[in-house]
């Protein structure tokens, strides 16, 4: 299969010059000489795209491995352990990472067209959580309660929320949340979504977890388009009929792939203290073809066609997938830093190599991602012996002048 983009090419989304100019402005390896952030950086690219689940002891083995010394440009027999490693990304400097990860995303939006709908860009909003054993929570400064207060007792799992906005390319916002109050969607779906720099061009869309009328009040004051799925009460959404945005005749339906639909009403909608919203919406009522089950969409875009916002509406999905390749692929499942600090780092890099690996997947049209993540591994793997045959100049003898071991 002919590749339409080569690994190196991805790996120049994140150039060494980026990478030291980000280092400065970070102040990442203040004091710091041997596990600087650029090395960091290049340990969880090469850890996350090669293993399923990393631990530090896999890191430590890794990074001694004469492979990985020569990708991080590293000399020979460079060696260190595991509790180094935890300590370091421990207090590291978060913001490296961050800005790493910022600074790929604009370099996908100048260079790649996502897949838009209607003359706008879908941005998916959904949460996933990752469960961490309550009395390994309690050695975490500023996560000893954890989301679910309430139900655990000594000792429990406990839940982390990680919040995620994804464009179809790229996870574009993230943050992740522990205290009781974020248990909510309402709460914690919402805050990612006000933090993000939305375009006017983008159109955000999250299920039903995020449903308060105030809140879709807050969107609309704000200029922030949407598309939701609407939580009902025997079957019904509680509105004030405005007027009809398409007519449909029961005799000719209007219909997408899967589904009937019924109506397409512009509505003022009520709180369930019976308060009337400060702005109309467009309700669309719909039923599944398969199993007439009866569905409620919601938007504040008026112009489009019901079938292009029920298209928007479907490719939310895409984050459901994206959660998945996270936990299956990257071991996202569970948490390998105990630490605040960590976790924000070993995030940022997990939605870094994300991304490239998707890219790869993507633009050389492989046909899995997991797949693409093994030639991608496997390229990695043949940039590393290109720098490996040029050092020992063809000559096998000399490869154990490379090895630590």
């Amino acid at each position: 299969m002919k590749k339409k983009m080569a690994l190196s090419e991805l790996l120049n989304l994140v150039p060494e010059e980026l990478l030291d100019k980000i280092g400065e402005e970070t102040r990442v390896d203040y004091q710091v000489k041997k596990l600087t952030g650029k090395v960091i950086f290049k340990l969880f690219l090469y850890g996350l795209s090669s293993q399923k689940e990393l631990s530090w002891r896999v890191l430590e083995t890794i990074f001694s491995h004469y492979k990985f010394l020569n990708f991080a440009q590293l000399p020979a027999g460079k060696r260190v352990d595991h509790s180094s490693l935890a300590t370091r990304i421990s207090n590291i400097n978060v913001d490296y990472f961050k800005q790493i990860h910022e600074a790929l995303n604009k370099e996908l939006l100048d260079r790649f067209e996502v897949k838009k709908v209607g003359g706008y860009k879908i941005v998916r909003f959904d949460s996933t959580l990752v469960s961490i054993a309550g009395t390994l929570l309690k050695k975490i400064e500023g996560l000893e309660l954890g989301v679910n207060k309430s139900y655990q007792k000594e000792g429990d799992p406990v839940n982390i929320k990680f919040t995620i906005g994804f464009d179809g390319l790229s996870p574009v916002s993230a943050d992740f949340f522990s205290e009781q109050t974020y248990v909510s969607e309402e709460v914690a779906l919402k805050e990612v979504i006000e933090k993000h720099s939305f375009r006017p061009n983008e159109i955000a869309v999250f299920d039903r977890g995020l449903n308060k009328r105030d809140t879709l009040d807050d969107f609309s004051n704000n200029g922030l388009m949407f598309v939701t799925r609407m939580r009902t009460q025997n079957k019904k959404v509680k509105n004030d009929f405005v007027r009809n945005i398409t007519s449909i005749d029961i005799h000719n339906p209007v219909e997408t792939e899967n589904l009937w639909i019924e109506k397409d009403e512009e509505v003022f909608l009520f709180n369930k203290k019976g308060k009337k919203s400060g702005h109309t919406y467009r309700l669309i009522q719909a039923r599944r073809k398969d199993s007439n089950e009866l569905l409620f969409f919601l938007t504040n875009e008026m112009d489009l066609t019901v079938q292009e916002i029920l298209l928007i509406y479907k490719y939310r999905w895409d984050i459901e997938v994206f959660f998945k390749f996270l936990k299956q692929e990257f071991g996202f499942k569970h948490l390998l830093s105990r630490n605040e600090n960590g976790i924000k780092v070993v995030l940022y890099m997990t939605l870094i190599t994300f991304t490239l690996i998707f890219l790869y997947y993507k633009l050389n049209q492989v046909e899995s991602f997991k797949i693409a993540k093994m030639e991608f591994v496997h390229e990695l793997d043949f940039e590393v012996m290109k720098i490996i045959v040029t050092i020992c100049k063809g000559d096998p003898n000399l490869l154990h002048l490379l090895k630590p071991f």
